[in-house]
């Protein structure tokens, strides 16, 4: 199992098992890693058509755990249990360009507890350390300024805006060089 430890947090990689635990049997996806069950599991943006997404990319990819979906854990939350806070990753393996996209989202209750932040460092660090990438993007809407805090707070800086279906979205981006300073 491919784990980063944060400072505060634990990040599990899913693998196609996991992610086919999580999206069809949540009793054993929280078994198999160890936490407590979670009422308000999953996190904001993590919904069914993306957990499948998720689990037929790792099926059909073998070996790209660490691309996709990471579960974030706080371990000995309360009483020695560890808790599933929130998660995130990136949406696949980088392209030629060495350039990933990188999502993450937090349960309610915890929020606004650097949980993000901490978060967001361990995977920018880990993708920049397999030697594969030389720049991590992200993508976020105008309102959603908490998380626009954790990208700056994480070394981003914004890269221009684009329109979607008539939504403003921001774009942000870290290079390898600005992330070593």
């Amino acid at each position: 199992m491919l784990a980063i430890n944060a400072e505060r947090l634990k990040l599990v990689a899913l693998d196609a098992r996991l992610a086919g635990l999580q999206s069809r049997a949540p009793a054993a996806f929280f078994e198999a890693l160890n936490v407590m069950s979670e009422a308000s599991w999953p996190p904001d943006l993590m919904d069914q058509p993306a957990m499948n997404a998720c689990e037929l990319k790792l099926t059909e990819h073998p070996g790209t755990e660490g691309w996709y979906f990471w579960a974030f854990i706080w371990p000995d939350f309360i009483g020695g249990m560890d808790r599933l806070v929130g998660g995130g990753g990136f949406k696949g393996p980088p392209g030629k360009d060495g350039v990933v996209e990188i999502a993450y989202s937090m349960l309610t209750s915890f929020r606004e507890q650097g949980l993000a932040t901490e978060a967001v460092n361990a995977l920018i660090d880990w993708a920049f350390s397999t030697g594969q990438i030389r720049e991590v993007i992200a993508e976020t809407l105008p309102h959603l300024i908490a998380s626009q805090r954790v990208l700056e707070k994480t070394g981003f800086v914004e890269a221009g805006t684009r329109e979607e279906d008539g939504v403003t979205i921001v774009r942000f981006a870290l290079q390898r060089e600005r992330a070593a300073a």
